[in-house]
Order: structure tokens, then sequence, then C-alpha cells
């Protein structure tokens, strides 16, 4: 039936595509990621492995944490007059890490890092109710008559989308002469991921009652590998650096998918009566597949007077080709309620049916800059001003996959840092927003609802991002031995 095409042809989609959204470090948190040329902490472990070379304690511990208030607002959400909004307050352990520095090996540097490279939650929820007259008379053989007159009609959407990925580091850095060094971290990368929506209809006349409804779920772990080189050039006043990041290798992953699309009391005249249907799917332990792509970076710092110091960092993204995250196996299957017929499915289903839950994902090129500065105040205090980039990747995939936004996001932040003798404490705040998205898909169109499409054609909107973040880091020296 039509309205039955209409509910395959609404695929879910959430999560977003950005590669610069967390920042890892004190220093290079506050300088927003512009130390590709000039890192010399234990966060040049990411940023540029060259980079530890230059390191001359023995050891050292950084961490640093963001508080942050992350909000989404949708107009028009699920209907003219519904927006939808996300609040959310997380706490986000961006790094620790340090160094190991051995009397036998002067020239040579070891560290180590565990970042979070991303962590984000979206979760919206809205409802429409109305009375109309939606459906029209049905009158069966028996000379009832269903649907008479005005019906009350409830739609409702509940949709939510959470990501934490972990990167664990081991880094090694060789000094080839007393300005250049160069470097390696092999990282590990855990990925957790969920997503879901869930989209339901009632229309309700008398003690009759149609309903339209649609599920999707995806749940999913996956581990995957990645090598970052780096060289850097100390030249006093002038620090130079680039990196390679190469594509990362697949290792291991399970995830689960669900997904349901249902319809029920609708009448069918070839038939006669009030029918039904029903396509539902939920399958476990499946094999998952995550990819990033190839990087290089290159940047500088510039001493442009005795306490000030200017940085910049640029880091271009390879596209990334569409793949499938998730691949379901032949277990769905289509009921027709009223005929109570049983469909299972098989490799030469129909592909739209077999998308219902196939995951994809893709990414398009992209290039993200950033610029600081960093002023000396005194002995033991410093100030910073940075701006970044942050451009989505999101290719628009229309069958199910992992990306919400497509919009641009950029992040301005201001801090200090206050030195004693074994420590350091940076304190910093970053506001963030994101190019007012246009284009958004409504999650469905309740305003405009037909007979025939209790959900309505969905139609473009606009939809806001912004955040607000405080950054706490501290970092530890050691006594050289």
């Amino acid at each position: 039936m039509a309205f039955f095409l209409v509910l395959f042809s609404e695929q879910a989609s959430s999560q977003d595509h950005h590669y610069w959204n967390q920042l890892f470090g004190s220093r290079s948190a506050l300088m927003g990621g512009a130390v590709v040329g000039g890192v010399r902490d234990t966060s040049a472990g990411f940023y540029n492995p060259g980079a530890l070379g230059f390191i001359n304690k023995p050891s050292l511990s950084v961490s640093a944490n963001a508080y942050q208030l992350e909000r989404l607002s949708v107009e028009d959400a699920i209907g003219t007059g519904v927006p939808l909004d996300s609040d959310q307050i997380s706490v986000i352990p961006l790094l620790a890490s340090g160094t190991l520095i051995f009397d036998r090996f002067p020239d040579h540097a070891f560290g180590y890092s565990l970042l979070t490279k991303n962590q984000s939650t979206i979760e919206l929820s809205g409802r429409r109710e109305k009375h109309l007259e939606l459906i029209g008379d049905v009158n069966h053989s028996d000379g009832r008559v269903s649907f008479q007159g005005e019906e009350d009609f409830i739609g409702q959407l509940i949709t939510s989308s959470k990501v934490t990925e972990l990167w664990a580091g081991l880094s090694w850095a060789h000094k080839l002469r007393p300005h250049i060094s160069m470097g390696a971290t092999a990282f590990f990368a855990l990925r957790n991921q969920s997503q879901s929506e869930t989209l339901t209809a009632r229309v309700v006349n008398g003690n009759t009652i149609a309903t339209a409804d649609k599920v999707d779920y995806v749940d999913f772990w996956n581990i995957r590998t990645l090598l970052k080189w780096g060289i850097t050039a100390d030249l006093e006043e002038l620090k130079l650096g680039l990196t390679i990041t190469t594509p990362s290798r697949n290792l291991f992953g399970q995830g689960t998918v669900a997904g349901e699309r249902s319809f029920n009391n609708f009448y069918d005249p070839e038939q006669g009566q009030l029918v039904g249907e029903l396509v539902s799917n939920r399958q476990e332990n499946l094999d998952t597949t995550y990819k990033t792509p190839f990087s290089i970076a290159a940047g500088f710092e510039f001493a442009l007077t005795p306490k000030t110091n200017l940085a910049g960092s640029v880091e271009w993204f390879n596209k990334q080709r569409e793949y499938d995250v998730i691949t379901p196996g032949a277990h769905s299957f289509l009921r027709n309620i009223i005929v109570d017929e049983l469909i299972k499915f098989d490799e030469t289903a129909e592909e739209e049916e077999r998308a219902l839950i196939q995951v994809k994902d893709a990414a398009e090129r992209v290039v993200n800059f950033a610029v600081a500065i960093e002023h000396t105040f005194n002995k033991t205090t410093k100030g910073y001003l940075s701006f970044r980039t942050d451009h989505e990747t999101n290719p628009n995939i229309e069958e199910n996959s992992l990306g919400l936004t497509n919009w641009d996001i950029y992040h301005f932040t201001v801090g200090t840092a206050f030195r004693r003798k074994r420590s350091e404490l940076a304190l910093g705040f970053t506001y963030s927003f994101g190019k007012p998205q246009d284009d958004f898909i409504q999650f469905a169109n309740l305003s405009k609802i037909t007979e025939g499409n209790l959900f309505g054609n969905s139609k473009r909107t606009t939809a806001n991002y912004d955040a607000f973040s405080i950054i706490v880091g501290y970092t530890y020296f050691f006594n050289k031995k």
C-alpha cells in the first residue's frame, strides 16, 4: 500500500561528522589545537609525536577536563510550530598522558596517552495532538461504519544519539639533530555509538484506532588502529611541524540493529476491509566496521616578541568512501496482518527492504585550521586567545547512516595558565556555534498529515547548534633523576 512505501522511504540518521570537536592537553586546548609546530608537552603524542624529542623532563603527566553545555534547537522539527530542543551537560576527560626518558637513550623519548576523541549526546522528543476529520467514513458490509466524523490525532517522536570514542597511544621520538626531531604514535581507538528513533501516530475514533509506527535502533562498539607520524624543527624563535595520520585499520567489533515499520486499521478497497502490515527485524552480535581517513597537518609557532607567540595549524582530511558499518543477515519478515502470510527475507529481497537495518557511513574531504596567541604576563602567568574551525564531513547518505547535522562549527577560546614550581593549572572558556542549518530535514511533518501518510511529507527547516565549555587542566612536572 502507498502508506507502507512512505514508511520505508523515511530513513533514520544521527550523530555529527566532525574531526576537531575535542582538544587534548592543557596548553593545546587553550591554543585551540594550533600546536602542530609548537607543542612541547605530552599532548604531542597526539598533535605531533616528533615534538616529544624536545621534552627534557624525565616524566610529566598532563590531564584536562571540559565541562560542557551542548545545545541543539530544531525549528518545526515535527511540524509547523513544534520546535524541539536538546540541552546536555557533560564532563569530558580530555587527556591523561606522560613521558619516559631513559639515561641509556638520551636522544630518545617514549610516551603514553589516553584521550577522549569524541563524546556527544543528543536527545529530542516531541508530541503533536489535534482534532480533525482525517480518515473518511468506512462502510462495512455488515452495516457498521468506522471513522465516522472527526478523529483525535496523536503523533509523537523520541530520538537519541550518543557517541563516546577513546584513544590509547604509545609514542616514540628521536632527535635526528639538535634542532630536528621525529616520532610516531600507534593508537588504538574504541568507539561506542548508539542511536534510536521512534515515531508513532494514532488516529482515534470511538472504539477504532488506526496506527502507524516507525522504529530504528543501532548500538555498536568497534576497535580500530591507526598510526600518526610527525617531524618538528625548533629554530628558537620559529617552530615548525608536520604530521601524517594513516587511514584506520579495522580490528573487530559487535553491534545490534533493529527496525520496524507498521500500520494497522487502514481501509483497503480491494479487500473491502481494514488491513495492516508489519516489517520487523532485530539482529544482534553482528560484525562492525568503522573507518577514518588519511590526513596531513602542518603548523608553526613564531615569537613575535619575547613575551608573545603567534601560532597556527591546518589539517586536510581525505574523503572516506561509503562503506557498511553493520550488514545484517537475511532474517527480516513481512507480515500482512489480515491475511496472516509470513514472507522471510533472503538474498534476493528488495534492496529497500534490506536497507531497513543496514547501516552505512562516509565522509567528505575537509580542511580545518586554527590560530592562537600566547602572551606571558609574568613568570607565573600566561594568557591565551584562539580560534578554530571544525567543518562537517556529512555526505548526507539517504539510507541509514551515522550523520545528523551538516553545519560547520566555529570555536573561540580564552584562558590562562598559572605556573608553580612543579605544576601548572590551566583555566579556559570556549564558546562554539554552528552556522545555522537552513536545509535540515524534519523528522516528520505532523502539521500536514493525510489519510495516506500519518507522518506527513518532511520539509526543510532550520536547526541551530551552540556549546559552552569550561576547560580545567593540570600538569605535574616530576623531578629529574
